[in-house]
């Protein structure tokens, strides 16, 4: 199995974030990481009405962190406040880039994908199943 840069980033970023720091952890405690930047950012919405006029929605509370991880450089964001999953997020994407034998890394990510795409489907079934009713009061 390989996985791209991009997927491996998009896998941690919807992650539970007790499965991303526990792998973070465990590179953490092999490497040497130094830590960049580890910030809350607010990321605007933007969006576009029907006469394709771009505009901004609002903002998003995300976090963002970069670290190196034995000189190489690692990045993540992740949607609300959450330091500790941006920074072993970033962790894991900087040994991505440094891994000789990666099958480990892709191992764990294939399930924390799976496991994903498995809660996603169970709140989904839960949301189909809702309805809703509108009254017209005149």
């Amino acid at each position: 199995m390989s996985l791209s840069r991009k997927e491996c980033f998009e896998i941690i970023s919807v992650a539970d974030r007790e499965d991303v720091i526990r792998i973070g952890k465990t590179i953490e405690d092999r490497h040497t990481i130094t830590v960049v930047r580890n910030d809350n950012v607010l990321l605007p919405i933007k969006a576009v009405d029907l006469k394709e006029v771009e505009f901004c929605l609002g903002d998003a509370l995300a976090t963002e962190c970069k670290v190196t991880v034995d000189n190489s450089e690692g990045y993540m964001l992740v949607l609300g406040d959450d330091k500790e999953k941006a920074y072993y997020g970033a962790i894991i994407d900087g040994y991505f880039e440094i891994a000789g034998k990666k099958e480990w890394l892709f191992n764990e990510l294939k399930k924390i994908n799976q496991k994903t795409l498995e809660r996603i489907a169970t709140e989904m079934s839960v949301i189909s199943n809702t309805k809703v009713e509108y009254e017209i009061v005149d």
